[in-house]
């Protein structure tokens, strides 16, 4: 009979290890058939192009009824009355100039005005004695024609005489400067004792009756979005940012520098506090019938330049599948730009982050869908 052979104990090692290792290796999972967690995105929906747009522009805030006071004559300062900042009523004199001069013409014309009026006086009774005279036959028709000449001399020296002495009066009364309004002083631009020239600025005021309106400018492609009588809002920095309502009342029709336009709009109601002076915030409602409705507006983040320096965006499909949309920009400015191409109001696009998202990925939207966290 054969010997018999028992295992070794090692061989039975071996063979329970083998086993369970097939053991293990058919209860795992498969890893291969594992779910794809879509990309999250950020997204913006297309506004249309010919919506209201609001342009931001820096202004300052003057008087509505504002002028520059001076002397319609020359002569030396004698006097001002008030200061930067003083009120003032209609009417009240707030400078004066040294009248002496002016107070001397006057009397002179005075004078030579009565002389006028003496002679022609004179003459009147001469021609009218000469013309009782030739209806008697007692003088020539040559004396009454040179009565007739002496007197209408006389008339038109004194008419000349009475025109001075007015003028005179006139400029005696110039040396006066006084209030057209009430109002209060903005600048003072001259001194007592110093000689002034006719016209020359001595005072520059602003009337408290009128209100308050803010200065601008626009540049030449704003020009045609705007229209006088249309409503803006203006706020104001120095008043902690409050906003006021405002009309546009004048629109400028030639540039200043850099081909900007002026814009002045009146405040409807002017806010507790505000001076002539102050800065203010302009944001202006653009038309939208002045732009062109096949232009929109998308996140300057949302353009994706490829290799050919072609531009498009993502689009966001119905199964928030994305989809590459050729696109042509038209403008660009801070944070947005403008675009034309097969968009629409109403689609969706990838916002930011498009260099993390490649056409025909799915993704899911930021803010919508159940949270998840890594």
């Amino acid at each position: 009979m054969p010997p018999t052979h028992r295992p070794s104990a090692l061989a039975t090692l071996l063979c329970g290890l083998a086993g369970l290792a097939l053991l293990l290796t058919g209860c795992s999972p498969d890893t291969s058939s594992a779910t794809e967690i879509p990309t999250v995105v950020d997204s913006h929906v297309v506004q249309a192009g010919n919506a209201t747009d609001i342009s931001r522009l820096s202004g300052r805030v003057k008087a509505a009824e504002h002028t520059t006071l001076s002397f319609e004559i020359a002569g030396k300062l004698e006097r001002v009355a008030v200061d930067v900042g003083d009120p003032f009523d209609a009417g009240e004199p707030l400078a004066t100039l040294d009248d002496e001069r002016y107070r001397l013409v006057a009397q002179q014309r005075r004078a030579e005005a009565r002389e006028a009026e003496a002679s022609l006086i004179e003459k009147r009774q001469d021609y009218q004695r000469q013309s009782s005279l030739a209806e008697k036959g007692y003088v020539s028709d040559t004396q009454l024609d040179t009565a007739r000449a002496g007197l209408d001399t006389a008339e038109s020296r004194h008419a000349s005489a009475v025109a001075a002495l007015e003028l005179a009066e006139r400029d005696l009364a110039q040396t006066t400067l006084t209030a057209p309004f009430d109002g209060s002083v903005s600048a003072r631009q001259a001194e007592p004792s110093e000689r002034v020239a006719a016209n020359q600025a001595i005072l520059e005021v602003i009337s408290d009756r009128e209100g308050f309106e803010v200065e601008t400018s626009v540049p030449e492609t704003l020009i045609d979005a705007l229209s006088t009588g249309s409503n803006h809002k203006v706020s104001f920095p120095a008043l902690g940012g409050i906003t006021a309502p405002a009309t546009l009342t004048q629109l400028g029709t030639q540039p200043r520098s850099s081909n900007n336009y002026p814009v002045i709009l009146a405040l409807d109601e002017p806010p507790k506090g505000i001076h002539a002076g102050m800065t203010a915030e302009v944001e202006l409602s653009l038309a939208g019938s002045a732009r062109d409705a096949s232009v929109l507006p998308i996140p300057l983040t949302a353009l994706v330049y490829d290799d050919d320096q072609r531009t498009h965006v993502l689009r966001i499909d119905e199964d928030e599948r994305l989809e590459s949309v050729e696109v042509a920009v038209v403008d660009i400015g801070e944070g947005h730009a403008k675009v034309r191409g097969e968009l629409a109001p109403g689609d969706r696009i990838v916002a930011r982050g498009t260099e993390f998202v490649d056409p025909g990925q799915t993704v899911s939207l930021l803010g919508q869908g159940p949270e998840r966290y890594n």
